[in-house]
């Protein structure tokens, strides 16, 4: 995962990068992190509950700053928190700060279901972060020392190139893992040879390009499914509180597990090869969760995770050289790119046919090219195009 701060010309100031490694803890030590889990569990419960008193009783709200004073006399009334270092229930504390924030940042906006930050149940916290890189958190020869924990075994499969930020402890179903947010040092984007491209996502063929060249949908989730419903049934049969439940939602995890890991390779791969291929990529700007709202087609647009691909293509490219630039999706797949007129069609009409130009074409194929038009700001016809700023036109060597 990468975060990048870039100009207006795209040229890269400041790169972050994570890190992810795996941990081999004994089973002191693991013992030792789920209660550091279950401290910071207790932490956010209590930050969510104290800032929902507060303005239940008071009328008035609270801070990040005023919580984490109030973290001494926490820890004097549960002694089991003086056990775990200081940075990561404070980390606790920002996340729910974040959580509010963003609730009311919902709220502002006027959405139906802004969702008020909940409590978090048992197994519904799974990471603790150290803020500060040397306190709490560095490497002690070839493993990870960690405060109150210990020296933990660690697979470092690969260098780590910049400066450690913050290490976060995380258990998944396959284990646990260090993330290193890793500041890398600042660089200069080489020049590429332009060769621009309009990209097109859908579901029938998960990518389409304006040259004409598909990448072809694997379904996921849909491919696993089977396996998935077993393994779900198993669990629903199981006695609660029973180890063999247990046994059985572990394994319904990993099921979890591999359909994420297996579609994040999958759009790894695929955004690497069009980030070396072409330059700039001109993409949709879609409104994701608008589109969820329609249930028939919800479960497909989640599985391909058209958000996630977008936005690992936009870093990808970045990387390479390139840009990725989204651009409005309205009217893409009714536009003719041709001559531009309005050819309305409804989601089960696969093929274009313009009944002024006569044009026949693949509709994802029409849409690609309108995306590219637009990206070039070259008119098609009235209303097509879009007339892009000067700078970013010389930024991609257009």
């Amino acid at each position: 995962m990468r975060k990048m701060q870039k100009s207006i010309l795209g040229q890269i100031t400041q790169m972050r990068k994570t890190y992810e490694f795996r941990l081999r803890p004994t089973r002191a030590q693991e013992r030792r992190m789920i209660a550091t889990l279950d401290a910071c569990r207790f932490v956010y419960n209590w930050g969510v509950e104290d800032r929902r008193n507060l303005w239940q009783y008071a009328k008035c709200g609270t801070s990040f700053y005023d919580q984490s004073d109030y973290l001494k006399h926490l820890k004097n009334a549960n002694l089991f928190l003086k056990e775990v270092h200081a940075h990561p229930l404070q980390d606790t504390l920002r996340r729910v700060e974040r959580a509010f924030d963003g609730f009311f940042r919902r709220v502002k906006s006027g959405e139906r279901q802004p969702g008020y930050p909940r409590f978090k149940g048992r197994n519904w916290y799974d990471s603790f972060t150290f803020k500060e890189w040397g306190n709490g958190a560095l490497f002690d020869g070839k493993r990870l020392s960690l405060s109150k924990i210990g020296r933990v075994r660690i697979v470092l499969h690969r260098p780590i190139e910049g400066e450690i930020k913050t290490c976060t402890v995380k258990r998944r179903a396959d284990g646990w893992y260090a993330l290193f947010s890793v500041e890398a040092v600042t660089a200069q984007a080489p020049h590429r040879k332009p060769n621009p491209v309009g990209l097109d996502v859908g579901i029938t063929t998960f990518a389409v390009m304006s040259d004409g060249e598909k990448i072809e949908n694997p379904r996921h989730l849909l491919r696993s499914e089977r396996s998935l419903q077993i393994a779900q049934r198993k669990v629903s049969k199981r006695k609660k509180g029973s180890s063999r439940r247990k046994k059985a939602v572990q394994h319904l995890k990993l099921e979890h597990l591999r359909v994420k890991r297996t579609r994040r390779d999958f759009h790894f791969k695929a955004a690497n090869e069009i980030a070396e291929r072409y330059n700039p990529v001109f993409v949709e700007a879609l409104n994701i969760r608008g589109m969820l709202q329609n249930h028939r087609l919800a479960k497909h647009i989640q599985d391909a995770s058209w958000g996630q691909f977008l936005g690992i293509l936009s870093r990808s490219a970045e990387s390479a050289g390139g840009a990725s630039i989204a651009m409005e999706a309205r009217g893409t797949s009714q536009e003719c790119s041709e001559c531009g007129e309005t050819v309305q069609k409804t989601l089960s009409e696969r093929v274009h046919h313009c009944w002024s130009c006569g044009l026949v074409l693949d509709r994802d194929v029409n849409a690609a090219r309108n995306i590219l038009a637009r990206g070039l700001g070259r008119p098609v016809g009235e209303g097509a195009g879009c007339t892009r700023h000067p700078m970013i036109r010389e930024a991609v060597g257009l």
